[in-house]
């Protein structure tokens, strides 16, 4: 508002320049220059404050806080039709009077003890936020985020007893058939056999299939393994999760081939594919800590040595 205000001031002066009654017809070249640098200066004047009027465009207000056009629109999304636009602006408009007059009826109603607090909460918040913003940036720039297999494998055989399975994972496959499937043959053969080729053959099938999974490299626990095998129940479990045994199995909904390739019982090692995410992400943050604590330790020292930080 206050710029608003300087430029009128600045359009009444520029009035009286180009009002004044010494200017006439005989006026010399420099005159004459400078009526028409004024007028430019009047209209560019003219354009900046209309533009600047229409930015500032005040939509609500609350005590002394005002509410502007811009800050609607920043805040407005995308919109079906002009219905749905001024809904929208009415929900956000509401909400940051809602918020306002909350504010400003606490800093009135609250006991000066309880603002007092709130005070040096929020500017501790704000210290918080700028310095973890900026300690993260510098350790994500700084810190190594490689971490080697033999770091790896390191760590995990000093940490064993950390990672002992809690519960047995299975690593199968499976294809539910349909019983008048006419590759039945071609792919149990395929599916036993289980090669390179087979495996490109299997896949290309897979829209004759009812459910399948032919990735056995993945460790499923035993909820899995029931809810996406079908034949598998409580009772038979126990039966088919035999280690490097094929099974064929047919009912009235089909004929199932299942085959376990590993499976690991609880208490046993997880494996090292499925530690290793975790692992590495330990070992990293392990790392960042350790510089975090020795960057804000040389930080201090710097700010000591340049005499930025002083103990009086």
């Amino acid at each position: 508002m206050h710029k608003i205000n300087n430029i009128h001031i600045l359009l009444r002066i520029l009035r009286k320049i180009v009002n004044k009654k010494t200017i006439n017809l005989n006026l010399s070249v420099i005159n004459r220059f400078n009526i028409r640098l004024a007028f430019v200066l009047m209209l560019s004047v003219f354009i900046s404050c209309s533009q600047m009027l229409v930015e500032q465009e005040v939509i609500a207000r609350v005590g002394s806080k005002y509410f502007y056009r811009n800050d609607l629109l920043e805040k407005l999304d995308s919109f079906e039709d002009e219905m749905d636009s001024i809904l929208k602006s009415r929900v956000i408009i509401d909400a940051w009077a809602r918020n306002q007059v909350l504010l400003q009826q606490s800093q009135v109603n609250l006991p000066a003890s309880e603002i007092e607090v709130l005070e040096q909460l929020i500017d501790q918040y704000r210290i918080d936020l700028y310095a973890n913003a900026y300690r993260q940036a510098v350790v994500n720039e700084r810190v190594d985020t490689l971490v080697s297999k033999k770091l790896i494998d390191s760590f995990l055989l000093g940490n064993k007893e950390v990672f002992k399975l809690k519960a047995p994972l299975y690593q199968v496959r499976y294809i539910h058939l349909p019983p008048d499937n006419v590759d039945q043959n071609e792919i149990q053969r395929s599916f036993q056999r289980f090669n390179r080729g087979d495996k490109f053959f299997l896949d290309s099938l897979s829209f004759q299939y009812h459910s399948y999974l032919l990735s056995d490299s993945l460790w499923l626990n035993r909820n899995n393994l029931n809810s996406r095998i079908r034949f598998l129940n409580p009772s038979n479990f126990n039966k088919y999760i035999k280690k490097s045994q094929f099974f064929k199995i047919e009912d009235t909904l089909g004929v199932y081939l299942f085959f376990v390739k590993e499976f690991l019982e609880k208490g046993d090692l997880a494996p090292r594919e499925v530690l290793t995410p975790t692992i590495k992400n330990i070992i990293l943050n392990q790392r960042k800590l350790k510089y975090t604590k020795q960057f804000e330790k040389n930080i201090l020292q710097d700010a000591i040595q340049s005499k930025t930080y002083e103990i009086y």
